[in-house]
This record gives structure tokens, C-alpha cells and sequence, in this order.
């Protein structure tokens, strides 16, 4: 029988024979406050990751983070892997750092305070470039052949509500 375009992402999407979801950047039920001690220093999110073999963090552009309709400032975000963390301004920068398919990625904001109790509407944007170094052209035309749309950098978006627990 044959399937859709839509009904096979919605099956990769649901299905539990895939443990990575391929489809959205936001990983469900993983904004919390940030605690050190008593005191609250921000929140973080967890990733999850888009690809299945894993992603060199050089191919990320930018990544920019809404919280309930409010810019979070990239100055405040950092994006660690273990006890990694890079600025998102300086990912480009790290053309040796892996993001591995199954490896734990999260924004951390640094905002005092956190988030308070209850629902909160996060939607994040990540730029991110094709991580295979293709050449374009085949140099006959000059060294400036137009970039075919395979080779842009990639827009992928998701938002969601989550809601965070009130402090015991």
C-alpha cells in the first residue's frame, strides 16, 4: 500500500520505532529552571537532534529563541553539550565539536529568576548550513556559478507550550 508524503512524516514523527524525533528541534516536556542552591540563575531547553548520524556544530548559523513572545537575547543563550558550552554567536567558530545523534544538547539562558509557574510558548529558529562540503559548478563558467537552492542554509522552526511546575 502506498503512503503519502504526510503519512509517512507522521509516522516517523509518532512511531516508537524511531527513539530520535527527526522533525522537531524542541525535545518535549524539557524547559526547566536553572537552580544553583536557593537560587534561580535561568532555564534551559532541551534539543533534539535533526539528523541521524549526528551534526558538526560549525553548520549552525544562528539559532534564535522566543519565550512567550519575547526575543531571548543571544548574549544570555549558550548551547551545551555536556559540559560544553558555547555562546550561539561562536558555534561557527567550533568546526571540531560533534553533536552525536543520541548525545543531550540544551539552550541554557541565563535570566535571574527563570521562568515563573506555568504555561510558557517557546519557538525557536535555527539557520543552519548543509554539512557535506559540495562543490558547485564545474568551473567552465567561472569560479562565481550561481548557488543552486540545495546548497542555502536550512530555516527550520517549531514552537510549542510547556508548562513548568510550581516550586516546591
Amino acid at each position: 500500500m502506498a503512503r503519502t508524503l504526510a503519512e509517512r512524516l507522521d509516522f516517523v514523527e509518532k512511531s516508537s520505532v524511531f527513539s530520535l524525533n527527526l522533525m522537531r528541534p524542541l525535545k518535549e516536556g524539557s524547559l526547566k529552571n536553572k537552580v544553583i542552591g536557593s537560587a534561580v540563575t535561568g532555564y534551559s531547553i532541551q534539543l533534539n537532534n535533526l539528523s541521524y548520524r549526528g551534526i558538526w556544530v560549525s553548520t549552525f548559523e544562528d539559532i534564535q529563541l522566543t519565550v512567550d513572545g519575547e526575543p531571548v537575547p543571544k548574549h544570555n543563550m549558550v548551547f551545551r553539550l555536556g559540559a560544553l558550552c558555547i555562546p550561539i554567536d561562536d558555534l561557527g567558530g567550533h568546526s571540531e565539536v560533534f553533536w552525536g545523534a543520541t548525545d543531550v544538547v540544551s539552550l541554557d539562558v541565563y535570566q535571574v529568576g527563570g521562568l515563573s509557574a506555568g504555561e510558557h510558548h517557546v519557538a525557536i529558529t535555527i539557520k543552519r548550513r548543509n554539512d557535506f562540503g559540495h562543490s558547485v559548478g564545474d568551473g567552465s563558467d567561472g569560479p562565481y556559478d550561481p548557488i543552486p537552492i540545495d546548497f542555502l542554509p536550512l530555516l527550520i522552526t517549531d514552537d510549542a507550550v510547556f508548562v513548568l511546575p510550581a516550586e516546591r
